[in-house]
């Protein structure tokens, strides 16, 4: 049931400039991430107009603070627009227990709300024309929150009962916003842009073929029984788990996949070297992602400075990178942990017959060889 009124959307706030209207809209609202609370909460409105709305929440969220309001686009779907609002005002419930009543001002008036009949002073306002002019860089980070969780169904904002002609629909409505040739003049997104579009392809790919959604599912749910009251109860199964799904994408040569899958499992464990490294071995076949895999494979092997093959790819990298010289020092550092290593030999003399050859990497060579 719907009504509208000309009151203001707080009785001690400023007059409106156009009607409430009283409705439920579901609402999925994305906050800065705080500890112990999840970013993302989905709730209703209840009452809206072109300037922003009212809905309950159970955080008390902060006045003035910045968020961002994605609405229904009907069942289990989520419009792939969001809009950037502002905390008006927060009052604790009186009638729900734990709950808050928020308002929030949308940064620019617009009617998003499709009222069948709304008020007259709602006519001059409505959805922007062109909707990828409104993307921001919060909402980007928003959605490969998605993305390195490796939450396809979320990222796609579907349901996992939706149709193989509405997954296509969203992922097509979801890349046209989002490809990096749509926002040249942001170049600075680039990056951001170019792992979204990765993520959402291959979340596509997956959900669209019966046979990968039906494996995605399946460990979808071997996932879920690893936690426990919202923590991992068990981080080196679930890095496990997670690591034989990123070998599955490197066997198919699905680097992006790898790298999704890699990316959950340092989560679990942080501290292993031996999981870094293969990320970085993912990342390094993605030109994009070269320098992020530079750092891996520096963090891996400060962790683990004995992982000879972190050192030895490594290597390889910095000479796809055109790095001779650092490339040169772990090949060196490879044979210092195993004198017999042929390849990293022959890397050495090619190296240094292509350029000059520093005196102390000959000596120590030298010393490593037994040749003078």
């Amino acid at each position: 049931m719907s009504g509208t009124s000309d009151l203001p959307v707080h009785p001690s706030g400023p007059p409106r400039r156009t009607a409430r209207v009283t409705l439920a809209v579901p609402l999925r609202i994305f906050r800065p991430p705080r500890t112990g609370e999840d970013a993302i909460e989905e709730t209703a409105t209840i009452s809206v107009n072109c300037h922003g709305c009212r809905y309950f929440s159970q955080f008390p969220i902060q006045k003035n603070e910045k968020l961002l309001l994605q609405v229904s686009a009907g069942p289990d779907q989520w419009a792939p627009e969001k809009y950037t609002a502002r905390v008006a005002w927060v009052l604790k419930s009186q009638r729900l227990a734990g709950m808050y009543q928020v308002a929030v001002e949308f940064d620019t008036p617009r009617n998003i709300w499709d009222v069948a009949h709304p008020p007259a002073d709602w006519k001059r306002f409505g959805r922007p024309a062109d909707a990828d002019s409104e993307v921001t860089v919060d909402e980007i980070h928003a959605l490969l929150v998605f993305a390195d969780e490796v939450s396809h169904y979320r990222l796609l904002g579907i349901s996992p009962v939706a149709s193989q002609a509405e997954t296509k629909s969203r992922f097509y409505n979801l890349a046209r916003r989002y490809h990096p040739d749509r926002h040249m003049d942001r170049p600075e997104w680039t990056p951001l842009l170019l792992r979204l579009m990765d993520a959402l392809t291959v979340a596509y790919k997956t959900l669209s073929d019966d046979e990968l959604k039906q494996r995605y599912d399946q460990r979808q749910l071997r996932m879920d029984s690893f936690k426990d009251g919202g923590r991992l109860s068990d981080p080196d199964r679930l890095a496990r788990e997670c690591l034989e799904q990123a070998r599955e994408c490197l066997s198919a040569k699905n680097f992006i996949g790898s790298i999704l899958w890699l990316r959950r499992a340092i989560e679990a464990r942080p501290e292993s070297s031996k999981y870094r490294a293969l990320l970085a071995t993912s990342l390094a076949a993605v030109p994009e992602y070269r320098r992020e895999a530079v750092e891996q494979f520096e963090k891996a092997i400060v962790l683990d400075p004995a992982n000879l093959t972190a050192h030895l790819q490594y290597a390889q990298l910095l000479e796809k990178m055109k790095l001779p010289g650092r490339a040169r020092s772990q090949y060196m550092r490879v044979l210092e942990l195993d004198t017999s290593h042929r390849q990293a030999r022959e890397r050495i003399k090619e190296l240094e017959a292509a350029g000059p050859r520093p005196k102390s990497a000959s000596s120590l060579l030298s010393r490593l060889t037994g040749r003078r």
